[in-house]
């Protein structure tokens, strides 16, 4: 593999005849990403008129929340709190939550009758849509198949976990960077993706995966370089996108450190205040294993189920001829999906959703299939998630 991973060893060679077979319908003439883009809200507008039709039903309404309160809860209300007022000493349970999002959120809440909520659903739907651009970018760049990339982004769009897609979450705002950053590795734009990983890693602490990535990849450029004998200019930009792509979560990481005078202050308060910490997925494990020999609780079963199928699509993503950075990159964000103690399980569905490529080998599966199927295949995979996410919450009374 060459320091791009994109030699003839790791790309996927796509026939002409087969890449015509499987491409959109001619009649079509918004490029890929953009049809993509369109699915992916369609899929958020539906999902979001399930959960108001959920919010009002039978048990559903024990939670007492309307739709707009279901959207700016949970995480929400910490992300609005410090987009509001900044963080705060008296309430160190915020210093868990990354800059980023806040940051955004505050950057539209500013205009003339944009409040601070409003704000922070704008930000995140704007952020699905570039993500889910970016995906199918990155599907195209990878497949040279524009069927395979729209199902890609659907299928990520609607799986489990995916309601945080619709809520005041930070999710959009790292997938999107996150993806992007991707796309300019393979495209060998080092300074774009060392910036980006940076900016990802003001949101959300996932960012390590995506720093490996950026790390592995620079590492194999560097080789290359050394080997070819090349210039100083096929140096310089792949070690300047190692030294940025870590700068804002160290940064973040320090601020944190410095507030609560402990070197390891964010994760302090992670264990301390939220109750989860690194376990090496010893926990995860535990509940497992009780799930399948204990009478448990429908929640708790869905939740396992969809734990094990990330892992098992996990699996199957490493069968996937593409260059390596990207499979560390996915491997990494299950790996911390999976190895975060077991103490808020309802969460890790959505801790699994940056690692988007995971939907790569099921598109592939699926893209012979035709469109009669594959719409009414994916609605009903959006009823279910959706519905398995509000359920959590309103009924069974977990966070999601």
């Amino acid at each position: 593999m060459s320091a791009s991973g994109l030699t003839s060893d790791t790309d996927v060679a796509v026939p002409e005849r087969l890449s015509r077979r499987r491409s959109l319908p001619r009649s079509v003439r918004l490029p890929p990403p953009a049809i993509a883009a369109v699915v992916y809200l369609g899929i958020r507008v539906l999902s979001l008129t399930v959960a108001a039709f959920l919010l009002r039903q039978g048990a559903f309404q024990r939670a007492h929340l309307s739709l707009v309160q279901w959207i700016i809860g949970g995480d929400g209300g910490f992300y609005r709190s410090i987009a509001a007022h900044g963080y705060e000493l008296t309430h160190l349970g915020q210093f868990a939550f990354f800059p980023g999002y806040p940051a955004a959120i505050d950057s539209l809440a500013w205009l003339p009758g944009v409040s601070v909520a409003l704000a922070g659903f704008v930000v995140t739907i704007l952020a699905g849509l570039a993500a889910a651009w970016g995906l199918a970018a990155l599907g195209l760049k990878l497949t040279a198949d524009s069927r395979i990339s729209v199902i890609m982004v659907a299928l990520w769009a609607a799986a489990p976990g995916s309601i945080a897609l619709s809520r005041v979450h930070s999710e959009a705002l790292f997938c999107a960077l996150a993806v992007w950053a991707l796309v300019a590795l393979v495209d060998r734009r080092w300074l774009t993706a060392g910036i980006l990983a940076m900016l990802a890693g003001t949101v959300r602490g996932t960012a390590l995966a995506l720093v490996a990535a950026v790390g592995v990849a620079a590492v194999l450029a560097l080789i290359q370089a050394g080997r070819g004998r090349q210039r100083i200019g096929a140096w310089w930009r792949p070690v300047a996108a190692l030294l940025l792509a870590p700068l804002g979560l160290l940064g973040f990481w320090a601020y944190v450190a410095r507030v609560t005078h402990r070197p390891g202050g964010w994760f302090w308060i992670q264990k301390h205040r939220f109750d989860m910490s690194f376990d090496w997925g010893t926990g995860t494990i535990r509940v497992i294993w009780d799930t399948f020999l204990n009478p448990v609780s429908a929640a708790q079963l869905m939740l396992v189920l969809a734990i094990l199928a990330a892992v098992a699509l996990t699996a199957w993503s490493l069968t996937e001829r593409i260059p390596v950075y990207l499979h560390v990159y996915t491997v990494a964000v299950a790996v911390m999906a999976f190895a975060t103690s077991a103490s808020w399980l309802s969460v890790k569905p959505r801790f699994f959703l940056p690692a988007f490529l995971l939907a790569l080998p099921v598109a592939r599966r699926l893209a012979p299939l035709r469109t009669s199927v594959l719409v009414p295949l994916i609605i009903v995979l959006t009823l279910a998630t959706t519905w398995m996410g509000v359920y959590l919450l309103a009924v069974a009374g977990l966070a999601s």
